[in-house]
């Protein structure tokens, strides 16, 4: 055989060798298309939502759960159920360490997920970037806003006013974050605990019982759109790595800092409003399923009537793929032990 016959020949191997894998291809895929769909027919997913009914991660939830089953393969039924406590960490600590691990069980995570599996502020030592990230509906900026009456406007006026901030006990954003521009920026917050929530915060703020709170945007949005349109509240700052759009002159906390150990502390409890309202499953799901909810949650997020849907709730809609959401997660829990170590002093303070 000589060398121009052999070579021939092997070039023919070669290229239906390739023919097969492409025909193969297609058929391997139908195949674990069909499984997917043979898993989850007839199941039943349950979203968990860490917080009680009304608030967003509920009103989020639940708007996923109307349309999110269609495109899983399989149809299955989509429920929520609320787990709330610990802040929304009983919920991340039930998916992460109790519940079933075959994509059945997923959650409106807390946006906080990231730093508090960095600070060991979820108990069960949680890595959060084991969970598998399905998609973000929005990302969700949480504000410093101050009353209208109080004189207090901007952030600079913070550095030289006294100011009580409601807070709805310690370990929650609404204490450390302000404990934090404090004692790294110099503001003068006196932080008045025992809030039951943001209702009843939202009482006080009206009422003159205190001067300012933390409330997220989308929240506000849905319930209290007049308060930022029509001047009622002054947002004095916003937790989040970059500012948002409609408020490009007012500080991102993520933003702030003086050393780099400041700089990173800042980052990383503001990377929240990245992570937002957003689904993830638990670890360990077959990869297959994973892929399939997050086609399945990307397809739902292209669909009219979900659009809609949500414009008629008065819900923005910010979408993030599931893979972005993970690159999200692993990058936020990407920092120095150092910072690590002195954002826990906060988030873990009594």
């Amino acid at each position: 055989m000589t060398m121009t016959m052999f070579a021939s020949r092997r070039g023919v191997l070669a290229g239906l060798a390739v023919s097969l894998c492409a025909t193969l291809a297609p058929v391997s895929g139908a195949l674990a298309q069909d499984a997917v769909a043979d898993f989850y027919r007839g199941k039943t997913v349950t979203i968990y939502v860490g917080f009680g009914p009304g608030g967003g991660y509920d009103l989020y939830g639940r708007l996923a759960s109307d349309y999110l089953g269609q495109y899983i393969p399989g149809n299955p039924d989509v429920i929520v159920e609320n787990m709330p406590g610990a802040g929304g960490r009983l919920a991340a600590q039930y998916l992460y360490a109790v519940a079933p691990k075959d994509g059945t069980a997923l959650s409106v995570v807390v946006q906080s997920v990231a730093m508090d599996s960095a600070t060991g502020a979820i108990p069960g030592n949680i890595d959060a970037a084991r969970f598998n990230a399905i998609g973000r509906m929005t990302a969700n900026y949480e504000l410093g806003i101050t009353w209208h009456t109080t004189g207090i406007e901007t952030f600079d006026d913070t550095l030289t006013t006294p100011v009580a901030f409601a807070s709805t006990g310690a370990g929650s954003a609404s204490a450390f974050v302000p404990l934090m521009l404090n004692d790294l920026e110099g503001t003068q917050y006196k932080i008045i605990q025992g809030y039951e929530g943001v209702a009843s915060a939202r009482l006080a703020l009206e009422s003159g019982e205190v001067d300012a709170m933390m409330a997220g945007l989308a929240g506000l949005q849905s319930s209290n759109p007049e308060w930022i349109n029509d001047g009622i509240v002054n947002v004095i700052w916003q937790l989040s790595t970059a500012p948002h759009p409609d408020f490009p002159d007012v500080p991102a906390i993520g933003q702030l800092g003086e050393t780099e150990d400041e700089q990173a502390m800042f980052r990383l409890v503001a990377g929240a409003a990245d992570i937002g309202r957003a689904l993830i499953t638990t670890p360990d799901v077959p990869q297959d399923r994973v892929d399939a909810l997050r086609a399945a949650f990307d397809a739902m997020a292209a669909d009219p009537a979900f659009i809609e849907a949500a414009a008629q709730r008065n819900l923005d809609l910010d979408i993030l793929s599931g893979a972005a959401l993970q690159e999200v997660i692993h990058s936020q829990m990407d920092v120095s032990d150092e910072a690590i170590d002195l954002t826990r002093s906060y988030v873990l303070a009594q």
